[in-house]
Order: C-alpha cells, then structure tokens, then sequence
C-alpha cells in the first residue's frame, strides 16, 4: 500500500482552530501580565501616597503645637497602615521619629533614631516628593514615598514616609498573572474541544471523498460513496465525486468494446498493406538498378567533357605562355645585342682610361722631378743665407772696429743679415711645401697605379663577359626555335580537345535523357512505396495506439 504523505485534513483543521487561539491567548496574556504590572506599580505609589499624605495630616497639629511625642497612640496610629502592609514613618529633621518599621534593638523595638538616604533627603527638603523603588530599609526592598512636613511658620520640620516591601507586591503581581494564565489556559481548552468537534465533522466526509478518489486512481471504478455532511461545499464534492465514478464507468466500458473492434480491423489493414509494399519494392528496385546505370554513364560522360574542357584551358594557357616565351626570348636577343653593343664601348673606355691613367702617371713623375729641382734650388738659396749671414756678422764685427767710421757700413750689414734671416725663413716654408706637395704626388701615384691594375682587371671581366653574351646568343636562337615547335603541338592538341568535346556532349545529352526517364518512373514508384509506407506505418501507429489503450482499459476494473 503507498504511504500517504503530508498531513491530514482532520489536523490541519484543528492547527487552522488553535495556532490563532494559542497565539492570541499567549499574547494576550502576556500584554494583560505587562499592563498589569504597570497598573499595579501606579497602584502601589498612589496607596503610598495617600497613606503619607493621611499621616502627616493627622500629626499635623501635634508638629504645629509642637507637643508631638512617642506615645502609645501614635505607634498605634502608624501601626494600623500594617493591614494594608504599608509602613509609616515620621521623620523629624532627617531623623526617623515615629514608625511602624520593627528594629529588636531600637527604642521601643522600633527603627527609631535611624535617618534615610542623604540624597532623599535633600530632594525632599528641597520641597519635592519622592516615588521610587529599590530601596532596601532593614535589609529588605520596598516602594517608598516621601513627602516634605512643614510647620505653622512653612518651616521645613521634616518628612513623612510610605513604603511597601516590594516583595509584597510582586507576590500579588504573580497571584493575578497566574490568575490570568489558568484563565486563558481554561479557554484554550474549551476552544479546542470545540475545534475538535467541528474538525471531525468537516474531516469524515473529506476522507471519504479521498479514499474513493484513490480507488479511483487505482482503476477500481465499481465504487459508490455515502459520505454525509451539513456543509455545502462538502456535501457537492460528495455528490460531484458519486457521479464522477458512474460517468468514468460508462466511458471506460465503451472504450473497451471499441478497442476490441479496432484491433481486429487493424490487422487486416496490415496485411494488405504489407503485400502491396512489397510487390511496389521489387518494381522500385528494378527502375532503380536501371537509373543507377544511367547515372553512371552520365556521369562518366560529364567527367570526359570537364577533362577535356580542362584540357583546352591548360592548351590556352599554354600558347598564352609560349607567346609570353617568345616575347621574353625577343627581348633577350635584343638586349644581349645591346649589352654587346655597350660591352665594346666599355672596352674602349677602359683601354683609353689606362692610357689616361699613364699619362697622368708620367705627368705626376714629371711634377715630381720638377719639385726636386725645386727643393734642391730652396736648399742652395737657403745655404746662400747662411753664408750672407756670415758675412753680415763678420761686417758688423769690421764697423764696430772701425768705430764712427764704420756705423754707416755697420747699418748696411744689419740690414743684409735681415735679408738673409728673411731668405732662410722663406727658404724653410718653401722647403715644407714642397715636402707636402712631394707626399701628395708619391700618394697620387700610387692611387693611379691602383687605377690602372683596377682597370686592367675589368679589361679581363668585359672580355670574358662578352664571350658569355656570344654563347647566351646562341642559346635564345634555339630557345626560340624549341617555342616555335611547342607552338605547332599546341594547335595540334587543341583541335584534338575539340572533337574530344563534341563526342562527349552527345554522349552526355543521351545518358541524361535515359536517366531522365528512370528518375520519372523511379519517382512514380517511391510516391507509391511512399504511400504504401505510410499506409503500413500509420497501420502500426494504429496498432500501438489500440494495444496502448487496451493497457490502459484494462487498469480499470468494472
């Protein structure tokens, strides 16, 4: 048996019935216990109030008097506040004077001579009245309200106290809270019982309706319901339900009675169908051997026409490349005819720069034999400064000699030794001149006999050069001879292409019209086999589709 999941509907109600319930009570409560306490609080310092204001009322005319003593009646006073579990106190000064607070060893056995809080003092000297709690007297916490006492002169004469131990107020807090909670716990329970009651009318009838609609769901369709209920809705669905069950009855037999009729028909469809696809088969096969051959051939024929159209293109690029060849060649002879041309005026440039070369060659000796007798002149002129140097020094040596006599010869001679420093000093320069210009002229030589080796190599290269040009010539004449002949195959193969073409296109036309024809019959015999086939598999659909439904018939039970 499947195991039924989620919860029921009978505790759904009751959850529905009490989780409102519960949470308002609890709320409730709460709030109620909060206010409570608030209310009881207020409650407290108002007593208190009235028990402070009361006593210092009726001292009031013993203080203004001033004959206000500890006697038997006036603890009896304070001690009648006790009932209510209020104590009374009367300060004079800060100090307490008469009270109903219990002390073992204070006067009388009261907490008499003790003095309150400094601080509650000075407030309620100051004129003000004091409410609070916390306030631990005697070791124990209590309310307290403290209210100023002046005398017939509104003189400050002291303070009359309330109080009430606080654990007296919260056991009273508690007793009411406590109260409230049973309260509301007694409510919960009444609501709940009748949650119960109500749940329980609406659930039995629901769970009827569901277990029919799971036998439903488990194709037992001989089923009725009796469910009964004093809800609408419920007692539709029980009706709703009732019919349904009768209705899916009805159907389902009928189903089956057709499902039984179909499967035979079908049966028969298939095996006509069947025949019909196989005898279209055969006939399809044949027509399609015959449009395979025909293809084929086709085929063959179209490959012949694009080789040989193939063919023709490479013939065509082939002239295109010969023409290209024998322009090439053209040009080749021509320039090897030129390049001959310029090779023998290169040669007769080079053998007249060789004797350019010579020539300045012998001009630069010359210049040099010349600056050799230069340089060889500069020397003799530079020795005659020496000599005439000399010969000015011995003059000067004769005039200084000759004393007054002597000192125009002595100007003469000073004069001529200048000349000669002046020839021996033009003399050097000319001598370094020369000097460069012979280095130049050795320099220059020797770069024109590199000319000159220079351009006898290249006399030799443009020699060699132009036998290279005679053997290249003769190697274009027979090129262009071969491209001529390769010219003449070109034609020869292109009229070949031609009728190559022509043979294949007619070949082609009629291996097309042949298959043309097959493909018409072979068209004709698929739409056939098509139809047959979707005849024989719509049969099968129809098969499946009445055994898919027989299986699901019979899941009901009727």
């Amino acid at each position: 048996m499947k195991k039924k999941r989620g919860i029921s509907i009978y505790m759904m109600l009751i959850l529905i019935a009490l989780a409102p319930l519960l949470v308002g009570a609890l709320v409730l409560t709460i709030v109620s216990a909060s206010t409570l306490s608030s209310h009881m609080e207020e409650n407290t310092y108002e007593k208190l109030e009235v028990a402070c204001v009361s006593s210092a009322k009726y001292f009031e005319y013993d203080i203004d008097n001033d004959i206000l003593s500890q006697d038997d009646e006036s603890f009896a006073y304070v001690d009648s506040f006790l009932a209510n579990d209020i104590d009374v106190t009367l300060f004079k000064g800060n100090e307490r004077f008469i009270t109903s607070l219990k002390k073992a060893d204070g006067p009388f056995g009261r907490n008499i001579g003790t003095t309150a809080d400094d601080a509650i003092y000075a407030t309620v000297k100051s004129g003000k009245t004091v409410a609070k709690n916390n306030v631990v007297i005697n070791g124990q916490k209590y309310f307290v309200f403290y209210s100023p006492i002046y005398d017939q002169n509104d003189q400050f004469w002291g303070m009359s106290f309330a109080g009430e131990p606080m654990a007296t107020v919260e056991a009273a807090e508690k007793k009411v809270i406590s109260t409230s909670v049973v309260i509301a716990v007694g409510v919960v329970i009444l609501f709940a019982l009748v949650a119960f009651f109500l749940a329980k009318l609406i659930a039995t009838p629901m769970k009827q309706i569901a277990d029919v609609s799971e036998e439903l769901s488990q194709g037992k369709l001989n089923v009725s319901i009796n469910a009964k209920s004093h809800v609408r809705e419920i007692i539709s669905m029980v009706d709703s339900t009732g019919a349904l069950a009768k209705a899916l009855n009805g159907a389902v037999g009928t189903v089956v009675t057709s499902a039984d009729n179909l499967a035979v028909a079908v049966v028969e469809v298939d095996e006509k169908t069947t025949h019909n696809v196989e005898s279209v088969s055969q006939i399809n096969e044949a027509i399609n051997e015959v449009a395979q051959t025909s293809q084929s051939v086709a085929e063959s024929a179209q490959n012949m026409s694009e080789k040989a159209i193939e063919l023709g293109d490479n013939i065509e690029r082939l002239n295109e490349n010969i023409a290209v060849l024998k322009n090439a060649s053209d040009e080749i002879m021509v320039a090897n005819n030129e390049a001959s041309e310029y090779m023998d005026t290169v040669l007769k440039s080079s053998n007249d720069s060789v004797q350019a070369v010579t020539e300045i060659s012998e001009k630069i000796s010359a210049t040099n034999d010349a600056v050799k007798d230069i340089s060889e002149s500069v020397q003799m002129i530079d020795d005659i400064a020496s000599q005439t140097q000399l010969l000015s020094l011995n003059a000067s040596i004769e005039a200084a000699r000759a004393g007054e006599a002597g000192r125009g010869f002595a100007v003469v001679a000073e004069s001529i030794k200048q000349l000669a420093e002046s020839s021996s000093e033009n003399a050097a320069k000319i001598n370094d001149i020369v000097k460069k210009v012979t280095d130049i002229s050795n320099e220059t030589v020797q770069v024109a006999e590199k000319v000159k080796g220079i351009i006898e190599s290249e006399r030799g290269y443009i020699t060699e050069t132009q036998g290279k040009f005679t053997v290249l010539s003769g190697a274009v004449d027979e090129s262009v001879a071969g491209i001529t002949s390769i010219s003449d195959m070109a034609a020869e193969l292109d009229s070949i292409k031609n009728e190559l073409t022509n043979a294949t296109t007619d070949l082609g036309a009629i291996s097309e019209e042949l298959g043309a024809s097959a493909e018409e019959v072979s068209a004709s015999c698929s739409t056939v086999t098509v139809a047959c086939t979707d005849t024989q598999a719509q049969t099968q659909e129809m098969r499946a589709i009445n055994e898919h439904l027989t299986e699901a018939v019979s899941f009901f039970t009727l």
